[in-house]
Order: structure tokens, then sequence, then C-alpha cells
């Protein structure tokens, strides 16, 4: 055995043991300040400049001792009990001792900003401990991406969360593929948000640039999507030429094509299937969307249904309680039908189901 080898443990163990006896001093001096302050807990009691002079140097240690407390705080507290502003001003404190302390960001942003009953609701000051985050830490991935799905999911500020998707998937150190992923998922931020022009093109870089065989079939996917998207709109406005010379709907796009107000005759369709009229919205659509979509829709809602009962031990009642639920979740919409038709709900067995089938 080499010199010395034998003593690693022990050096080791006399290391630790001095920072847990350098820790003491400052717990009991945290313990006195909050005694202090015990008569407004919940208030910004205490500054990170006070326990920085408090820590002699140890920021980091300081800050995993911050770390625990805050979780067995918070952890004691109900939901309801749970004060916004202090748990900020926690993170904020934690994040000022170790700007480095990248979980601190993450668990303390995504906790503030999810809506109850998973969070406190506060985005602003989610958003605020996570922009914080990535100014510390430019290099990290995972900062950009929790704040992406904040905007994503909760203001629905789509091009900010394609923004920082792509921020995300600029970052040293990342795989191809998961790369390639948030490159994609920028892409269907800006889909989302109305820009489809700039989503059509990440997707083409990601079917020319990707490696992978399925990931180039995913991209080409997509912008078949997008190139049928675009073809219904401007069937769409066709079909409003049309109303405005006639008076009236078509009885088809067949009756639309004969008209002569679609140059060139009704299109193909990139994704396959065929374009059709859908009378309750005054719009053509693709038949083959909008299977894919109410097979989406449908599969969403009856996943609802079956965590509303998994919560509650009954399905829900009427469409709009199931409404309410998801909108209380707020981690989506009520899907919207792509025909302007309606979703049908039965309340016996939660289950549901379009009011029309599409060939």
């Amino acid at each position: 055995m080499p010199a010395g080898t034998a003593y690693k443990p022990l050096i080791a163990l006399v290391i630790l043991a001095a920072l847990v006896a350098a820790s003491i001093p400052f717990q009991i001096r945290i313990d006195e300040i909050r005694g202090r302050f015990r008569s407004v807990e919940g208030s910004l009691y205490i500054s990170s400049s006070s326990l920085k002079k408090l820590s002699l140097g140890y920021n980091e240690l300081l800050a995993d001792i911050y770390w625990i407390r805050a979780l067995q705080y918070f952890g004691s507290k109900k939901m309801e009990e749970q004060n916004p502003e202090l748990l900020y001003h926690y993170f904020d404190i934690i994040t000022d001792l170790d700007p480095k302390f990248v979980n601190a960001y993450r668990y303390g942003g995504t906790f503030l900003a999810e809506p109850p009953p998973f969070g406190l609701g506060e985005t602003r000051k989610g958003i605020e401990l996570l922009d914080k985050g990535r100014k510390n830490n430019p290099d990290n991935y995972n900062l950009p991406l929790e704040e992406a799905f904040i905007y994503y999911f909760y203001p629905k500020d789509y091009e900010k969360a394609a923004e920082l998707f792509r921020e995300a998937s600029e970052k040293p150190g990342i795989s191809p593929l998961r790369r390639a992923s948030m490159a994609g998922m920028a892409a269907s931020a800006h889909a989302r948000g109305g820009n489809s022009e700039l989503s059509r093109k990440i997707w083409e870089i990601i079917y020319e640039t990707s490696p992978s065989g399925g990931r180039r079939e995913f991209a080409l996917r997509n912008i078949h999507e997008i190139d049928t998207m675009a073809l219904e709109d401007e069937l769409t406005e066709s079909l409003k030429e049309y109303v405005k010379r006639y008076g009236r709907l078509p009885s088809s796009t067949e009756d639309l094509a004969r008209s002569g107000v679609v140059k060139n005759g009704i299109p193909e369709a990139p994704v396959g299937g065929k374009f059709i009229l859908a009378p309750k919205i005054e719009a053509i659509k693709s038949s083959e969307l909008s299977k894919r979509k109410i097979q989406e829709g449908t599969t969403f809602l009856n996943a609802k249904s079956a965590r509303y009962k998994k919560l509650y031990g009954d399905y829900p009642r009427s469409p709009d309680e199931l409404r309410k639920f998801i909108e209380l979740e707020a981690t989506a919409d009520f899907p919207a039908h792509p025909l302007g038709e309606e979703y049908i709900y039965d309340p016996e067995t939660g289950k549901v189901e379009s009011s029309v089938v599409v060939d």
C-alpha cells in the first residue's frame, strides 16, 4: 500500500468533522437572529450581506444550511400556509451565498411559478429566480429549459419560450440528440406562437443536419404539417371570397373548386388525406390534421378525466366541471375541436369522444 493511502479516509473524516463543527456557530447565530424576528415570520428579516459576514468565508456551507432550513420550513407547511415572499427571499439568499447552486434556482423557481395546487402561482417571482440563475450559470442548459417550460405553460408566451429553448440547445456539453430535441421544442413553440415561417426553417435545419433517421422523419412530418396549415389558410381565404361572391357557403370543397375562386383547383395535402369544409367555423381544413388533432384532444381529455377520478374518487359530473379542472391544473387549455364541432362527454364512464368522425 503506498505511503499515505491509509490516511486518506482519516483525513476526509477529520475535514468533515471540522466542517460540521464550523457550521454549528452559524446555525446558533441564525437561530438567535430568527428568534429576534419570530414575530414577523414571513417577512424579509435578514439580508444575504449579513449572512456573508457570519459565514467567515464559508458561503457555500452556509448556503447548504439555508437550503436544508428552507426544505424543512416549507416542507412542514400546508400549501395555503406558504408565504411566496419568504420563499423567494430564502432562495434569493441561498443563491446570493452560492451563485452556482443550480438546484436552488430550479426548485425555487418552478415551485414559485407553478399554479396551485402544485406551486404558489407566483410566476413572475419564479421567472426572476431562474433569470438570476441563467445569469450566474451561463453554461447550464437546465435553467433556460426550466424557464422555457414556465413561459410556455403559464403566461403562454410562446415566442419567449422558443427563445429560451433555443438558448438551452446552444449550451456546451449536451448531446446532439438532446440539442436537436430542444431545437425541435423551439420550433414547436414558434409554431404555437404563430411564427410558422421561423418554425419551418428550424425544422428544415434539423432535417438537413440530423444523423438520426427517426429525427429526420419527425422533422419532415412537422414540415409537412406547417405546409398543410399554410394551404388551409389559403383555401380558407378562397372560401371567404366565395361567400362574399355568392352569399353562402359552398356545399363542399368540390363545389368551391368548380366556382373558379380557387386557382388551379384544390391541391393535395402534404400530410395526406384531403381538404374538407368545416361549416361551423367557415374554414377549409385538412382531414388528416383534423383527425390527428381530434385524437390528441380526446386522448388529453380522457387522461384528465381519469386523473380527476384518481384525485376525487369519481369522474367529473359534466364537461364544464372537466374544463374547470383543466383550468385549475393550468398545464394546458381545454382543446378546441379542430372543425368547430363538440366533444361528447359521458360522466358515467368518464369517456370523451368527438361528435364527428373524420374519414
